[in-house]
């Protein structure tokens, strides 16, 4: 039973608790402004007596004219109502509204006059003021000298008096400034519209002085509470709703259109119908690009039915677009006939959701790709940088057991794990309040820096940090000096990303994000900024370097390349999806996943094969319904594999590289699981203990190795790391595994929980624990068939 229902034709109010008032004065109080009040209207005593001390100001506020409107809150039967008073000449007009996300009306501007409202509002506070507990108050108070001040009251006894003498002093209600009848307003939206939405609304002409505009905004509900006439044209269709609150009508209508967006932009269904403002409004994703709108009248009394009218086969950006046009058509309206409603909080949420609708539906149907007609110079100068096939890995540790013996501990409070590199013969350790390097072959301090938090990433010529506030600091790995500082704009609630750039023919850069929705290139050697690239809306990039191009992904619809030495945009790849993960880069291949995999049950993803020079498409498909693709694709010789989670764990999705054809689905652990492809093998390390091996070509499982169940300590983070030929697997502890059988070669003997680990090119193992601890361990001698 909706709110509307329950007050106006049953507006019995429930008892929040067994203690309540009852009294003749408070029954006529509501009998007066409910108009369908029951014999006996039951409050709860605390509610009852606050509900009437803020009508008493309020009721005074109107007397004296230094209010024209002003609003009540209310609380029926747990639900947040707001009663509006507005005066209009001797009368004042009352108002009840279910203040929330879809309110309810049960009460509009129902004419009360003003000098009888006063004096029930005095009677229900005498009638407060006699009860027993008040009684004893007043008996205690009436001891007291007379000359005693004001506040020797407690209680509601005192809060009840000084309403009630308040309200007395600004009686009568008197013959003030009358409030003009409404007029009908026009809301016809501009410009061609596939489907036309318009209404007729009533509205009154403001008084100048509740025009002039403040510096305060507030949510003002009662103000938009104007009732009209709505009418839809579907080409030769008319449709007419009469007497409808049509700011609470379109309220609703943008917020469904939103979802029903949203809906088709993931290729799923969608239906919604409410009632709402006195219409039924009804927004249905049956089809590829077609939606149908319902509307019409409800079902007003037990012997009269409502009709309703659906228009089928209306395409979705045709309905956006004009529900987008009305809305900004009543918003404009609205404020040229009351210029105060601009400073309307309810106004300028309803104005942001219009445009909201307005940029994600351009976002979508915008179709700017654009294609590299010279893509030659891009690949050949990344087939310059293909190295010439090197002699086969020297695989000692994958063919015999291994020792590792302790080398040096150290321990440094409060680690950060992302600020914590092995770059030569440093092993550089961020924590919360200092910068540490620490000589990996002694384990000695060699210096230590005070620092404050920020985002670290190592380049060739130092570590770079990133603090909250902007500043870019570049510190010297010798001394731990700052070599040069740039500031940037603060990237305020999200996290900073990067890439390093250091190859042959290429300036040494960082870029970097900057800001809300821009990217920025910081020369290595002076810290001077090259480029910056703005993106269309804020979001977290994702970036990959492909050759002289810079591949982003930010969370638009919309795959962007740009050139690293200028910064320009050299192809874009556009689809209905946003793009928000990583792409994956593979000599002359670009595998992209698009799509919103936020939520399991709402998983619709598109896998895009691209040329990563041209942008071109060479074949997409859908990845399966109700999964969640995480991270970018995992790249085999013959296939590209995408990693997903689901209801029943982590799985594996397989198609071919060259035609996109669906090879295999499978379900590889039943916990989130890290993979890594080694040799045709994705090899996924789960949380819940397990190692598993499975054939890239066809999903056949080759091994599975259990370390432990899932109730031990579990490191932060379960990537594997491939050395010499071994598999380095980060569980409670840290073991080794030979990848092509799953045979165990060894385990590191540390008491920390491997939270962080590096491995030289010795295969000298550094284990880190967050708690505040490292230890190095090398390899011990063993034997070699020769």
């Amino acid at each position: 039973m909706t709110g509307l229902t329950l007050v106006a034709r049953r507006p019995e109010i429930q008892p929040a608790s067994t203690s309540s008032v009852d009294s003749p004065a408070l029954r006529a109080l509501f009998d007066l402004v409910l108009d369908r009040a029951p014999d006996a209207t039951v409050l709860p005593e605390r509610d009852a007596t606050s509900l009437v001390i803020d009508l008493a100001y309020t009721v005074a506020d109107l007397c004296a004219c230094r209010r024209r409107r002003a609003a009540v809150r209310v609380s029926l039967g747990g639900e947040p109502w707001e009663l509006g008073l507005e005066r209009a000449g001797r009368d004042a007009l009352v108002s009840l509204v279910q203040t929330s996300a879809r309110p309810e009306v049960a009460l509009h501007e129902r004419r009360v006059d003003g000098d009888a409202l006063c004096a029930r509002v005095l009677g229900a506070l005498d009638a407060l003021a006699g009860r027993p507990s008040e009684q004893s108050a007043i008996a205690s108070l009436a001891a007291l000298d007379g000359d005693a001040p004001r506040s020797v009251l407690y209680g509601e006894a005192a809060r009840i008096a000084a309403a009630r003498e308040h309200l007395a002093a600004s009686a009568p209600f008197g013959a003030g400034e009358g409030l003009a009848e409404p007029a009908v307003v026009a809301v016809e939206p501009t410009g061609d519209v596939p489907i036309t939405i318009a209404a007729d609304i009533l509205m009154r002409t403001p008084a100048p002085s509740a025009s002039a505009e403040t510096a305060v905004q507030r949510a003002d509900l009662f103000a938009l509470l104007f009732r009209g006439k709505l009418r839809v044209i579907v080409a030769e269709h008319a449709r007419e709703l009469p007497d409808v609150f049509v700011f609470l009508f379109a309220e609703q209508l943008v917020e469904i259109t939103i979802e029903a967006l949203s809906a088709w932009a993931l290729g799923r269904p969608y239906y919604r119908r409410l009632t709402v403002g006195g219409a039924v409004c009804a927004v249905r994703i049956q089809g590829e690009g077609h939606a149908s709108l319902t509307i019409g009248m409800p079902r007003r009394g037990a012997d009269e039915r409502g009709h309703v009218w659906t228009f089928p086969a209306v395409d979705v950006g045709a309905l956006v677009q004009s529900v987008v046009a009305f809305g900004r058509a009543l918003a404009r309206s609205v404020v040229r006939r009351d210029r105060a409603q601009a400073q309307n909080l309810r106004l300028s949420a309803f104005r942001t959701k219009v445009r909201e609708l307005g940029e994600r539906m351009r976002d979508l149907t915008r179709d700017d790709s654009k294609i590299n007609d010279a893509p030659e110079g891009y690949r050949a100068f990344a087939a310059s940088l293909l190295r010439p096939p090197q002699p086969p890995e020297d695989e000692t540790l994958a063919s015999s057991r291994l020792r590792y013996t302790p080398r040096w501990f150290a321990a440094i409070p409060s680690i950060d794990l992302r600020a914590t590199f092995l770059c030569g013969d440093a092993l550089v350790v961020g924590a919360t309040r200092e910068l540490s390097c620490i000589d990996r072959r002694t384990g000695e301090l060699a210096w230590t820096r005070p620092v404050p938090r920020a985002a670290s990433v190592m380049t060739p010529l130092g570590l770079a940090r990133m603090e909250a506030e902007g500043a870019l600091h570049l510190h010297d790995l010798q001394t731990g000096d700052v070599l040069w500082t740039t500031q940037l704009t603060p990237r305020a609630g999200a996290s900073t990303s990067g890439v390093v750039v250091s190859t042959h023919g290429l300036p040494r850069m960082l870029v970097v994000s900057e800001g809300a929705r821009h990217l920025a290139a910081i020369d290595l050697h002076g810290g001077e900024v090259r480029w910056r690239y703005a993106s269309r809306r804020s979001g977290m990039f994702r970036l990959r370097r492909a050759g002289k191009l810079l591949v982003v992904a930010s969370g638009e619809s919309a795959l962007v390349a740009l050139d690293v030495l200028t910064g320009e945009v050299v192809w874009r790849f556009c689809d209905r999806r946003r793009f928000a993960s990583h792409v994956t880069v593979d000599h002359d291949a670009l595998f992209a996943v698009s799509g919103d995999g936020a939520f399991v049950d709402r998983g619709s993803a598109r896998l895009h094969h691209i040329d990563p020079w041209s942008g071109a498409a060479r074949w997409s498909i859908d990845l399966p319904a109700e999964t969640r693709p995480l991270g970018a694709p995992l790249l085999a010789p013959d296939t590209v594999v995408i990693q997903t989670h689901g209801r029943r764990g982590t799985g594996l999705v397989g198609f071919d590289r060259a035609t996109g054809a669906p090879r295999f689905d499978i379900v590889a652990c039943a916990s989130a699981a890290s993979c890594l492809v080694v040799d045709g093998t994705v090899i996924l390390n789960s949380e819940g203990g397990e190692l598993v091996a499975i054939d890239a070509k066809d999903g056949a499982t080759r091994y599975r190795h259990v370390f432990g169940g899932a109730e031990g300590d579990r490191p932060r983070r379960l990537e594997p790391m491939l050395r010499s030929g071994a598999l380095f697997v980060p569980q409670s502890e840290l073991f080794v595994v030979r990848p092509r059988d799953g045979k165990l070669l060894g385990r590191v003997p540390a008491d920390l929980v491997p939270d962080l680990f590096r491995v030289d090119e010795r295969c000298d193992v550094y284990v880190v624990e967050e708690s505040g601890h490292i230890a190095a361990f090398s390899t011990g001698p063993r034997l070699r068939l020769v």
